[in-house]
């Protein structure tokens, strides 16, 4: 187990060395525009928001899985017990549900729909909003009390919400923004922060405080599943307020591509 954290360890010191070096090997390209130089910085900070909301998100195998099995009522009606494992099929249920209703939705505005930073960083803040609902739904329980399946379930419909106005959207945004000779190679920007992302999630899972333990991150003490769930509200709300205001001078760098 030793051997195998420190081939993971090394594996992010790869992924960020990997990242970096692209990075620099784009914009030492002389041959790119002003224009051009511009769109990849930009596909370099919306990366860097990306990495909290996956770092967030992706809690999901790690930590709600054990929230779901320890202290979740599955018992729905009568002698039956959902396993806590059904919650995996809950996000994918609700992205084929939404994802129509989404695309409806953007097309329907039209112009007026915001731009893609900005929806990027609304995905952040509803990202924020479905901890802060469940961080709400467990500060009063105990460490032995089981809570109701609803506060997952609306967790998870507020995360995948948060997904589709982040996910399918950044995809497309480094597509369109990325240099023709590049395409490709600035693709992998977007998957290593991603990659990046779930890294910390794994790490931030392992702060989980079971049994009454308190466990600690950049200073901030977690001595309950509250405690916990508010360390992602901040990374998730922060980011997200941030990238909306920063919205109106990505979208100048980005001379014309929404």
């Amino acid at each position: 187990l030793i051997y195998l954290d420190t081939i993971v360890n090394y594996l992010f010191y790869l992924l960020t060395a990997s990242f970096l070096f692209i990075i620099y090997f784009v914009l030492s390209d002389k041959s790119l525009t002003i224009h051009e130089r511009q769109r990849v910085w930009v596909m370099v900070i919306i990366a860097f928001f990306a990495f909290f909301f996956w770092g967030a998100y992706e809690q999901t195998g790690a930590s709600l899985n054990v929230f779901a099995e320890d202290q979740t009522n599955l018992n729905l009606w009568g002698t039956y017990k959902m396993p806590a494992s059904y919650f995996q099929s809950f996000n994918p249920a609700f992205i084929i549900i939404l994802a129509p209703v989404f695309a409806w939705i953007w097309m329907k505005m039209g112009r007026r729909q915001p731009a893609t930073p900005t929806k990027m960083g609304i995905g952040l803040i509803l990202l924020a909003l479905g901890y802060l609902w469940i961080a709400y739904g467990v500060k009063e329980a105990s460490s032995t009390q089981k809570v109701s399946i609803i506060w997952l379930t609306i967790l998870y419909l507020l995360h995948t919400c948060g997904e589709l106005c982040l996910s399918p959207i950044g995809l497309s945004l480094f597509n369109k923004l990325s240099p023709l000779k590049f395409a490709s190679l600035l693709m992998a920007v977007w998957f290593l922060g991603n990659a990046g992302g779930n890294k910390l999630a794994g790490v931030l899972s392992a702060l989980y405080p079971e049994g009454g333990k308190t466990t600690s991150f950049l200073g901030y003490q977690m001595s309950s599943l509250s405690d916990f769930f508010m360390l992602f509200v901040f990374m998730g709300g922060f980011p997200g307020i941030v990238l909306i205001l920063l919205s109106k001078r990505l979208q100048k760098m980005m001379h014309g591509i929404t």
